[in-house]
């Protein structure tokens, strides 16, 4: 095991190898001690219904009842019981660390706003990445899942729309995801017939994906200069990657009524039924 690894390492030490291993265990024991005090800690003031300095003899019980069952499983099931604990453990707090990472993006920006790096008011999208899921509105999710399959389609009628440098970049789009889909739908099918040679395709595969998101990223970086929407390519990238059929939604919508939403002093919205740009503003300056 693991474990009896690093024990006949640090018994390979020869005269210090003693000494290595008392801290070893020291080490052992005090994360484990401060890793089940914080656990007991955040379950007692869970159940003191938020109070900040819960009980002490009810954060001892909590922490007897997290090594009582800790105990059971290794009892019960051994160590491959404790490995599919950890594994769901793990699971379990994947959606979290997502979570985690819109609130960082949230404080940020919340803290450049409170030094004056970022203006507070301005323009913004007026329909979010997660309403096609949120609001109950059966056109959004219509949109939605047309984009699922046709956003290539979608894309151009924004480029075509904003004039974003020819046709270029949607052709080149449409071209990723036509590549994409028939290269996974060979994959696929190649699971079935052994006949056909398609070991690694799904990797080339997601490659080209990788070219789709590249390319929309690009198209919504410039819809957000156009209307001074705040963001970065960063937050455009994962957004196309994990939500790109809403965000195709989202760039559909900018030039119609309530597609763009101008935040007001008070930090909230209007009911976005005048956009604060309505036209494309690259054919008002050759207007002008």
């Amino acid at each position: 095991t693991s474990e009896e690894m690093w024990f006949a390492l640090v018994s390979s030490y020869k005269d210090m190898g003693g000494l290595l291993r008392i801290l070893s265990l020291i080490g052992i024991v005090l994360y484990f001690v401060t890793s089940s005090d914080s656990g007991s800690l955040v379950i007692d003031i869970m159940s003191a219904n938020g109070d900040q300095d819960p009980p002490i003899p009810q954060r001892v019980f909590w922490a007897l009842v997290e090594g009582a069952t800790a105990t059971a499983l290794l009892v019960a099931g051994g160590r491959e019981a404790l490995n599919a604990l950890r594994t769901a453990s793990v699971v379990a707090g994947l959606p979290y660390t997502i979570i985690l990472c819109f609130v960082t993006l949230a404080l940020w920006r919340a803290l450049s706003m409170e030094t004056g790096d970022m203006d507070p008011y301005g323009n913004d999208f007026g329909i979010c990445v997660v309403d096609p899921f949120a609001k109950l509105q059966p056109k959004l999710w219509v949109e939605f899942i047309v984009n699922i399959f046709l956003s290539p389609l979608t894309l151009l009628k924004v480029v075509k729309r904003h004039s974003l440098g020819g046709l270029g970049i949607a052709i080149s789009a449409a071209l990723c995801w036509t590549l994409f889909v028939m290269l996974m739908i060979v994959e696929i099918v190649g699971q079935y017939d052994e006949t056909l040679p398609v070991e690694g395709l799904y990797s080339l595969a997601w490659v080209f994906y990788l070219g789709y998101v590249t390319l929309v990223t690009i198209v919504r970086a410039q819809i957000r200069s156009i209307y001074k929407i705040h963001g970065n390519p960063i937050e455009d990238f994962f957004a196309v990657m994990f939500m790109y059929p809403s965000v195709l939604v989202q760039l559909d919508h900018v030039t119609q009524p309530g597609g763009l939403v101008p935040l007001l002093p008070d930090g909230s919205a209007s009911d976005g039924r005048v956009p604060m740009v309505s036209v494309a503003p690259s054919k008002r300056s050759n207007k002008a």
